[in-house]
């Protein structure tokens, strides 16, 4: 007789409903981009319509990706644990490098902001009751 299977712990479900919303502004900003791409010809825009179609695609790919690893991470997924965490690493280290350029007006206000969510998300991913639940997947 195996062990019953242990229910998603509310803070892994936090962290997969930010992560699908990250996912989702990502799509819709890339689609936005493309759109614009689309119009830079009949409005006064100083980049190029290829390099708007280039970041556009980019940021809908990388919304797509987010949004497997989000699907990934609530099934329990230990891959997808270790991405998240690898990514909000990265967006720890470049709002800490955003505040030392910057400091914290200007450019650099919303990094402080920002390496608040990559910790609690990964205090989220990385608590008792979360090992558990990916141990057992």
């Amino acid at each position: 007789m195996s062990a019953a299977p242990l229910a998603r712990p509310g803070s892994v479900t936090v962290v997969v409903v930010l992560v699908w919303i990250s996912a989702i502004l990502q799509i819709i900003v890339g689609v936005l981009l493309l759109i614009v791409a689309a119009t830079v010809g009949t409005a006064q825009v100083d980049v190029s319509s290829g390099v708007i179609v280039a970041v556009g695609i980019f940021t809908l790919v990388i919304g797509l990706l987010t949004a497997a690893v989000a699907s990934r991470l609530g099934k329990g997924g230990n891959g997808a644990r270790i991405i998240v965490t690898v990514l909000e690493v990265l967006q720890i280290v470049g709002a800490i490098t955003t505040l030392s350029v910057y400091g914290s007006t200007g450019a650099g206000s919303g990094s402080i902001g920002n390496i608040a969510i990559a910790v609690i998300i990964l205090a989220l991913l990385w608590n008792n009751r979360a090992n558990e639940f990916f141990a057992r997947r």
